[in-house]
């Protein structure tokens, strides 16, 4: 039993014994006797002939004090509240007047003041219930949330529901060369450097519907699917991440305006269970999500690194999304512990947006791809030269070509091993 509970049982047994000394002490007897010459009338009845049961009015006023005080604290609409309570003073007056036609005499007044002064006294529970919730979700979620969701959370859920076991993804930006950057600049410059990558970055995805989980020097890590539920979790990720590029390619520039050193900024999403929930002791408690996909997300944008990329994501979010963006493979990956591999993409855009030009690059970048791991090198070194956008700096083309110059140069030796087209995922 919560406390919306006992709050609505207190609330009507203080009703309901008020009414109780109202019927011992005759209050009711004079209008009861009034219904009775209204029922007569209108329903051509002899006016001696009804009958009043009092258990009928106690238990009915009874019930209408609990079932109102309940329906007003749990019913976070006011506007629905009044409807409950317009509504039940109609079905009060109708039930009269139905087992008045049965021979029985209702008098309505007792259930209609039980159920409005019950109704009102849970209104007042109710709006103190919902302010105390609001301000403990306003600690847990203002900041971590636009406006807008919060406001759509606090009207939907209770913090204390909110853990169980849902696919969600996540979304890592992370700041490559930071220990470069912390060790190249002065403190109070890295300390500038770091807030204003902190700022920019998680207020542009809180912004557009992601819920903020971790932020610091090195990176900024966001949900989405928690803790509003959205089925399309991936699909909106990647519309984010898609305008995240530019947002990305302009911070660099800023960052390298202020500060006179070129930031390193890589993108990974991923898209897998989760348990999310409430998590930490006392006053670092934190509504968070643990597992596998975190990690897996913070080990894709490492990659950014390797390959020169901008946004990477796995192969579960491709799934989801393959009809709604433009991508190209990278490598297969596994994880530590791990013998399953995994196909890493890179995002180039959002389905249709990408010019004819960069479309014919992709095409032949993708069966490059497919040659090198299939070993045919000689095809794969054709295909990425002809992937080549003429005054176009391409990274992940160029980590592409350089491996397959030193495949066939292995291969030319004897002896010596080809390169693989696969990676051990590192712990980051």
């Amino acid at each position: 039993m919560n406390r919306n509970h006992v709050a609505a049982m207190f609330i009507g047994v203080l009703v309901c014994i008020p009414l109780l000394a109202l019927y011992h002490f005759g209050y009711f007897k004079s209008t009861a006797e009034w219904f009775a010459v209204l029922y007569a009338r209108g329903f051509i009845l002899p006016a001696g002939g009804l009958k009043q049961m009092l258990w009928l009015q106690y238990g009915y006023y009874t019930c209408m004090a609990f079932i109102s005080a309940w329906v007003c604290i749990e019913m976070p609409s006011q506007w629905r509240r009044f409807a409950f309570l317009l509504g039940g003073t109609f079905l009060t007056t109708t039930f009269a007047c139905i087992m008045a036609m049965s021979g029985v005499l209702f008098e309505p007044i007792s259930g209609s003041l039980a159920l409005w002064f019950a109704g009102i006294a849970g209104i007042a529970v109710g709006g103190s219930v919902n302010a105390y919730r609001c301000h403990v979700m306003r600690d847990y979620f203002v900041g971590r949330l636009s406006t807008r969701l919060f406001e759509e959370l606090a009207d939907q859920n209770n913090p204390a529901k909110m853990t169980e076991r849902r696919e969600i993804t996540v979304l890592t930006c992370r700041l490559l060369n930071h220990g470069e950057l912390a060790t190249g600049i002065e403190a109070p410059q890295f300390e500038e450097l770091a807030t204003h990558f902190q700022r920019s970055i998680s207020g542009f995805l809180i912004e557009r519907g992601a819920y903020l989980d971790d932020c610091n020097a090195r990176q900024v890590r966001v949900f989405f699917g928690f803790p509003l539920t959205d089925e399309h979790h991936a699909l909106h990720a990647v519309q984010v991440a898609a305008v995240l590029r530019n947002h990305v390619a302009t911070l660099t520039r800023e960052i390298e305006q202020r500060f006179g050193k070129k930031a390193q900024i890589g993108v990974a999403f991923s898209t897998g269970p989760a348990v999310c929930g409430l998590f930490g002791v006392s006053h670092f408690e934190s509504f968070s999500a643990v597992g596998d996909v975190i990690d897996f997300a913070s080990q894709l944008c490492v990659l950014n690194a390797e390959y020169g990329s901008k946004v990477l994501l796995s192969a579960r979010t491709y799934a989801l999304v393959k009809d709604n963006a433009e991508v190209r493979p990278m490598e297969m990956v596994s994880t530590v512990g791990s013998s399953q591999m995994s196909e890493v993409y890179e995002l180039l855009a959002e389905k249709g947006t990408l010019p004819e030009p960069d479309i014919r690059a992709r095409d032949s970048f993708w069966q490059g791809v497919v040659q090198y791991r299939k070993g045919d090198l000689k095809q794969a070194q054709e295909s990425f030269n002809s992937a080549v956008i003429e005054g176009r700096e391409d990274a992940p083309l160029k980590y592409f070509m350089d491996r397959v110059d030193l495949a066939l140069k292995e291969k030319s030796s004897p002896g010596k091993e080809t390169p693989k087209h696969s990676r051990k995922l590192a712990v980051t």
